[in-house]
């Protein structure tokens, strides 16, 4: 490469004026080489030209890029200063140029030795950072005001007057509760002439639940809470318990570190209370949909995704996202650091997708938390010690029967089968039901073959062969189905046969399938985290005949599902046991497929029946047409189910007993949550961020550029949280504390919130920035001390007014030298709840469900809290929003993520 001679010149040439000062890496040149350089030749290995990289001192001296002993040797120096289109760099196509002041700034870094440091934002603040002194000894109010004035000084700058007290009062109440103050507040407050007269008005504000309610809206938009799950169909998530539990939590001013470790992971807390668990629904508030044709699996990993981007932003500051198909262009995230921290969020027994179908209604996606009212709860005790009353009733009377059951042998041992609510064959169409009164069935495209004894169904796989409805419709009622079947081929997936109101395999209601030729039979509200499953231990052969009864006792336990193969009892697994709630039944039974789940393709279904009672092995034994076994065993089990007149009576008023349960359970409210799966479930790397392609397994792991994981903390989300909340971790903190400078004072001290990394702001004021969060840690992560600390601050109370000369140095208020000065915006929701939230209100309540539909009366309105009146919408905001947001369209002052 040809060197110009005027480049090299240029390159020794001493720059004038503070040619001497100590240039810092991490504050200086970093952000100049991570906005021009990182994107070619930094962390990200895919993308990076020429094997070079510049993020990492060793490997760019080892290139040349930078030669401290020979500045002018630098290759990378001679390309940023050549006019070469073709050396140049940036090169001219990237569309970045660096400004004379940028280039010279490097060239003096190497010269000074090239010597790199941490970005800032990785290094934990300092266990303790000296307040300045100032000139004015007077003006500060607490150390706020002396790293401010400080500053000022430095630029010789003053602060502005104060405020006066109206606007003061105006303001700090605005501030903290987002409505105006009263006529009586300000007359009290103009009254009071004590030197603590603005202490006791913060106070009384921080005490004001209409605190909570207004702060907690900041924090809603950063957990991106909604009440719907967007997409097509927009459903509405049922989440509003969340959003009153972030209302209550900084009401009760609780800590911000318990705030955090609730929210990921109070589920695992020891001894976890409901209110723990109920936070967790911060992971669970992501987008779902049930299009038709979507993957499961595919929207299972788009959650698990989901919940590392709000936790990276939320509590770390980071764009995790960026490091989700590549590792992180700018920061030291690896594609490795994105998906072991996605294994710590992975392992719930959740489905990727929403439940289809009508007619199952909205039901809340499992895992979830039952959330009952005191009357509700009082109500379920009472109906579960009358069930237990009911199950203790029959097993004593079992125990006991003796006499009865040798009495009924030695009559005569008369065989009967009750409960017997449909027999089909399948000799013509339509099927016909033997049972008196009994209804036929269709069998819709598939067609009739030569079977087990006559006629059979041949199944096409797509067609659903429609039984009518049987009166199964509650998980707690007990039945069996039995019947004949031929596998045509070994299925990966195949329905046997279904009563299920959702297509695909996020099913409601209960189901026989064939995996690899295991039988596993089903009962879901929601699989797999609210569903009783158990599955043989040996697969059935392939164009054999088998015939199979399945039983279900109405415990909602997968101990009381029953399986039986050829008359004999089968030995299953348990694959899931979590039925806590009614599974909701519509309509009859389907043969041989089920909506867009795979079919039964080229099996053959013969002889079924269907008992609403669990029948027992003996019964199973005789639908096959085999010889029962006769043992007293076997006899005894049989005459208590089929026979005996007292223990059938107690099995009804069982029945009735869970079925009065279940009515009231089904009348409290549920919201999604965190529950941890029994074992981790296997996470991987995943090519470009394709669930299908799936490469390392990955364990959990927290970034190696970040404190080392606690000892002795668990591998889970509850070690997780404590890692991110030990005074080591240098992010959280301080992305916390920024937040909160952010509302009071409108712009954070790093002005990009939500990006703490090397492309995000420089802070304006570092030292302040790391005496807060330090400060913040010490006394407890106590947010209302923060703020009122803020508020009570002489940096708060200034003025908005600014001369000429301020406004020409420092038109942002970067220095802060006056009050966030007006025309600022107010957030759309809290300019639109300030009038509906008015005092005057007459019938208002703190929190609650959202109104639904788009028009909402003032007077309703005013019962709600700020920003909820109508909900939160995913898809289409409320008209009243779109005329706010038209009456004013410069950007929002505000930065609500």
């Amino acid at each position: 490469m040809k060197r110009s001679p005027y480049i090299l010149c240029f390159l020794v040439t001493a720059l004038p004026g503070r040619a001497g000062d100590k240039i810092s890496y991490a504050r200086e040149i970093l952000p100049i080489l991570s906005e021009n350089c990182f994107h070619c030749h930094g962390p990200d290995k895919e993308r990076r030209e020429a094997k070079l990289r510049l993020d990492v001192r060793e490997k760019a001296i080892g290139a040349l890029a930078w030669d401290p002993a020979k500045p002018e040797n630098s290759e990378a120096l001679i390309r940023i200063f050549s006019d070469d289109e073709d050396e140049i760099m940036p090169p001219p196509d990237s569309h970045r140029t660096l400004s004379e002041t940028d280039r010279n700034l490097i060239r003096r870094w190497v010269e000074q030795g090239a010597e790199y440091e941490t970005h800032w934002a990785f290094v934990a603040p300092p266990m303790e950072v000296p307040v300045p002194e100032t000139k004015d000894a007077t003006w500060p109010e607490n150390p706020i005001d002396s790293f401010i004035l400080s500053r000022l000084e430095s630029e010789s700058l003053s602060p502005t007057q104060p405020a006066s007290p109206e606007r003061w009062l105006r303001r700090a109440t605005y501030t903290l509760t987002g409505l105006p103050p009263t006529q009586a507040e300000l007359d009290s407050f103009l009254a009071d002439e004590s030197s603590a007269a603005k202490e006791t008005v913060v106070d009384r504000l921080l005490a004001s639940p209409r605190y909570g309610e207004h702060m907690a809206t900041p924090w809603l938009d950063v957990a991106r809470y909604a009440d719907s799950f967007g997409y097509q169909a927009d459903t509405e998530t049922k989440a509003w318990p969340y959003r009153d539990w972030v209302i209550r939590a900084f009401n009760r001013n609780l800590p911000i570190d318990e705030f955090i470790i609730d929210q990921l992971a109070g589920d695992l807390l020891p001894g976890a209370t409901r209110e723990q668990k109920l936070a967790t629904a911060f992971n669970r508030i992501h987008r779902k949909t049930n299009e038709g044709g979507s993957v499961p699996e595919e929207w299972r990993q788009e959650g698990i995704s989901d919940r590392v981007h709000a936790v990276g932003t939320a509590f770390m500051g980071l764009t995790m996202e960026c490091a989700r198909c590549h590792d992180h262009k700018y920061d030291p995230i690896t594609a490795k650091d994105y998906y072991s921290m996605g294994a710590f969020f992975n392992s719930i027994d959740e489905h990727g997708m929403l439940q289809g179908g009508s007619t199952k209604g909205n039901l809340v996606p499992a895992p979830a938390l039952e959330l009952p009212t005191p009357e509700q709860e009082a109500a379920l005790a009472t109906l579960g010690n009358k069930v237990a009353e009911a199950e203790a009733a029959l097993a004593a009377h079992v125990s006991g029967s003796d006499s009865a059951f040798e009495n009924w042998l030695s009559s005569g041992k008369k065989f009967i089968s009750p409960d017997l609510a449909a027999r089909f064959g399948f000799e013509e169409k339509p099927l016909k039901n033997s049972v008196p009164g009994g209804k036929p069935a269709n069998i819709g495209s598939n067609r009739l073959a030569p079977g087990k004894e006559g006629n059979a169904l041949l199944t096409n796989g797509d067609s659903v062969a429609s039984l009518p409805s049987l009166g199964i419709s509650h998980a707690d009622q007990p039945f069996s189905v039995s019947l004949w079947l031929k596998p045509g081929e070994t299925y990966p997936r195949a329905v046997v046969f279904a009563n299920t109101t959702t297509s695909g395999e996020n099913h409601s209601g209960f189901l026989l399938v064939l995996k690899e030729g295991h039988l596993v039979w089903t009962l879901a509200r929601e699989i797999p985290g609210c569903a009783a499953s158990i599955s043989s231990s040996e697969p059935i052969p392939t164009g054999q005949w088998t015939h199979v009864t399945v039983t279900n006792d109405g415990s909602r336990k997968a101990s009381g599902l029953g399986m039986f193969i050829n008359g004999a009892t089968a030995a299953t697994n348990t694959v899931c046991d979590n039925l806590t709630r009614d599974m909701p039944v519509g309509g009859g039974i389907g043969l041989g497929a089920r909506g867009a789940d795979f079919g039964f393709r080229g099996g053959m279904i013969d002889g079924l029946s269907v008992h609403l009672r669990d029948i027992t092995q003996f019964e199973a034994a005789m639908e096959c047409g085999i010889e029962p076994d006769q043992s007293d065993g076997a006899l005894r089990d049989y005459y208590l189910s089929a026979i005996d007149p007292a223990s059938r009576e107690l099995r009804k008023k069982l029945n009735a007993a869970r079925a009065a349960f279940r009515e009231e359970q089904n009348k409290v409210r549920e919201i999604v949550t965190m529950r941890e799966s029994a074992e981790p479930i296997p996470h991987f790397i995943l090519k470009r961020g394709d669930y299908t392609m799936p490469a390392e397994r990955v364990g959990r792991e927290t970034p190696d550029w970040l404190p080392p994981f606690p000892e002795g903390e668990p591998r889970n989300r509850l070690g997780f949280a404590r890692w991110l909340t030990s005074p080591e971790h240098p992010l959280t903190a301080r992305v916390t504390i920024n937040r909160i400078w952010q509302e009071i004072f409108g712009t954070g001290l790093v002005a990009t919130s939500e990006n703490f990394g090397l492309q995000g702001a420089q802070p304006s004021h570092p030292e302040l920035l790391d005496w807060l969060a330090r400060d913040f840690i010490n006394h407890g992560w106590d947010q209302k001390r923060a703020i009122r600390q803020m508020l009570l601050s002489a940096t708060y109370g200034q003025d908005s007014s600014a001369s000429p000369e301020l406004r020409e140095r420092d038109p942002d208020n970067a220095l802060l030298a006056r009050a966030r000065p007006p025309p600022h915006r107010r957030a759309a929701a809290r300019l639109r709840a300030g009038p509906l939230r008015s005092p005057r209100g007459k019938h208002r309540r703190p929190t609650g469900q959202a109104l639904p539909g788009a028009r909402i009366d003032v007077e309703d309105a005013q019962q709600l809290p700020a920003g909820i009146q109508g909900g939160q919408r995913r898809r289409p905001p409320p008209p009243l929003a779109l005329h706010l947001l038209a009456a004013h369209h410069h950007p929002a002052q505000h930065d609500h993520l």
